[in-house]
């Protein structure tokens, strides 16, 4: 399962369309760029991507305290398209006094609270995975990638496809399997294996077509 780049672009005219297009558009840009869970958007705090002076860290940690499988791992951030769309967000968050502080640290973001608001400038819901469970489950991010999803037309696809398309991404940019693993947080060789099985060429492929056409 991953986005093409056609069904990507359609899923950014969705998120441009939206009544909060500016912060859809961000959390589309993010997603696709970090490749985190629902849960990992959902938590991710201002303190973690941005440093007191009001600047992106170009190299951060995710805490182990939300990240996938409860283990710290380190992302990115650099590509001038995603530092755009955040730059954007932290505007509009500001513009719309969203989890404001009287400080300038952080460009008057409160530095505990998530970084991606929810409609009203709230957390997003996370619930619990049964009736007293203490495992949550971001039922909010989910919900509004799920809405995102289907105003692009693509209700085939599940908000795991953000991640799914990372990792493929990943691996199409020459990076192995074990750096896909430490980027992503998944401990199996295996779970790498079966999302890009489709990018490994079968031996008979190989020989099928051997002389190409600049080495004949």
């Amino acid at each position: 399962m991953e986005l093409t780049p056609h069904e990507f672009k359609q899923l950014l005219n969705a998120a441009a369309a939206s009544e909060f297009a500016v912060r859809d558009t961000a959390l589309v840009r993010a997603g696709f760029y970090w490749g985190f869970t629902a849960t990992e958007l959902s938590l991710l705090n201002v303190q973690t991507i941005m440093a007191r002076d009001g600047s992106w860290q170009s190299k951060f940690k995710l805490p182990a305290s939300f990240a996938f499988n409860n283990e710290s791992r380190t992302a990115h951030l650099r590509d001038a398209v995603v530092l755009k769309a955040l730059d954007d967000y932290v505007q509009y968050r500001i513009d719309n006094e969203w989890a404001l502080t009287e400080s300038p640290e952080f460009r008057k973001l409160a530095p505990r609270q998530p970084f991606f608001l929810g409609n009203r400038g709230q957390a997003f819901a996370m619930t619990p995975r049964s009736p007293g469970a203490s495992d949550l489950l971001p039922t909010g991010m989910n919900r509004l990638l799920r809405e995102l999803l289907d105003a692009a037309g693509l209700e085939h696809h599940s908000p795991l496809v953000f991640r799914d398309t990372f990792i493929i991404r990943l691996w199409d940019k020459g990076l192995g399997k074990q750096e896909i693993m430490a980027l992503t947080g998944i401990r199996k060789t295996e779970t790498i294996t079966r999302k890009i099985s489709h990018r490994i060429p079968s031996v008979e492929s190989v020989f099928e077509s051997w002389y190409t056409e600049q080495w004949q």
